[in-house]
């Protein structure tokens, strides 16, 4: 099957697990004010832009402002500005926040190995990849950027990572990734560099357009205390945290439920990475951005978003295919279970990354 009918098919299929929730789970929100009235009657459509969803549709609209309290200097530009350029063709913001997600996970699925296909599409944050969010852009920049580095096209590669820095602060590690490729390859110190600059020129170019518009190009930062992300945390106070949270503190209700696959989730994601690490099974400078990549949300000392994180984390994917065929069943059943959970919470209004 092809990538373009696999994602359709995903697509559709994901609005269909949301129907249930419909009937028996209460919505939190209501459809945002500036979507187009026929979407507004489907929440089939607008739920796809819950939480996050909401601020990138509101950049590309409005452009970068405090929305309910919280200054939007946090998301990165390209996806808003991509949602505005597609604008013009679908003439609807959240049509064409949509169709950019779409178009990025048919991408995702043309550039990585068959193999990670069924790992991608039952990972537990999958949801997150039809919806208006930055994880399918920014995983099809990072899939372009690994496809092209592994055949050596340097120029495409750097691009991608250019890109992606422009997408998610993520993207660092993607950089760091392909600068430990080139060195791995030998290209000339003097390349090395060059690349070095490019590759991180979408990162840069969003700093230096805070610090004319802001006075400070940290302000993309700054903005990270907003969501409890700004200060770092010692991982053993964040283990004890959670820790207590799923025991001593632990209530049964869906709050907690998260709480508990925020928690799974992590040392899921320890377990893949270090399992990739430890059999080899891909090369060293991968390893810079899955630990990169790991270790960002556990210095925070809020797991609050590993459902979604642990998609960026997806070459780790590849340790499942060692498994014997009875435990990757396994796998893919409790996987996907937490997946159906996450899209009916999720579209109903309920934090689950």
């Amino acid at each position: 099957m092809g990538a373009v009918k696999k994602a359709l098919l995903f697509f559709l299929g994901l609005r269909l697990l949301a129907v249930p929730g419909w009937f028996f789970l209460y919505e939190r929100f209501a459809p945002l004010d500036f979507i187009a009235p026929i979407f507004k009657d489907n929440f089939l459509f607008w739920s796809f832009a819950n939480f996050d969803g909401e601020h990138y549709l509101s950049i590309a609209k409005f452009g970068y402002q405090v929305r309910n309290g919280f200054p939007q200097y946090a998301f990165f530009p390209l996806y808003p500005l991509m949602i505005k350029m597609f604008s013009f063709v679908v003439r609807d913001y959240l049509l064409a926040g949509l169709a950019i997600s779409f178009i990025s996970l048919a991408a995702i699925l043309y550039f990585v190995p068959k193999k990670l296909h069924l790992p991608i599409l039952l990972a537990p944050g999958a949801v997150f990849l039809t919806a208006v969010y930055t994880e399918p852009l920014f995983l099809a920049l990072a899939a372009a950027t690994f496809y092209y580095a592994n055949r050596k096209d340097w120029t495409k590669s750097v691009i991608f990572t250019a890109l992606a820095t422009a997408t998610r602060v993520n993207g660092i590690f993607l950089a760091a990734f392909l600068l430990a490729t080139l060195w791995q390859n030998r290209v000339s110190l003097k390349k090395i560099l060059g690349y070095a600059i490019v590759s991180i020129s979408g990162l840069v170019s969003y700093m230096l357009y805070l610090f004319i518009t802001t006075g400070s190009a940290l302000s993309w930062y700054h903005a990270q205390a907003y969501w409890g992300k700004a200060e770092a945390t010692s991982p053993l106070t964040t283990a004890e945290s959670y820790f207590r949270a799923v025991t001593f503190e632990f209530k049964p209700d869906l709050v907690h439920l998260v709480v508990v696959f925020e928690v799974a989730i992590t040392l899921w994601a320890i377990f893949l990475t270090l399992t990739v690490i430890r059999k080899r099974l891909l090369s060293p400078p991968y390893y810079l951005y899955l630990l990169g990549n790991l270790a960002m949300p556990i210095l925070t000392g809020s797991l609050g978003s590993m459902p979604r994180f642990f998609l960026i984390l997806f070459p780790s994917y590849i340790a499942i295919n060692t498994f014997s065929p009875n435990w990757r069943k396994l796998v893919y059943t409790v996987s996907s279970s937490i997946m159906i959970i996450g899209v009916i919470l999720f579209t109903r209004g309920h934090w689950f990354a």
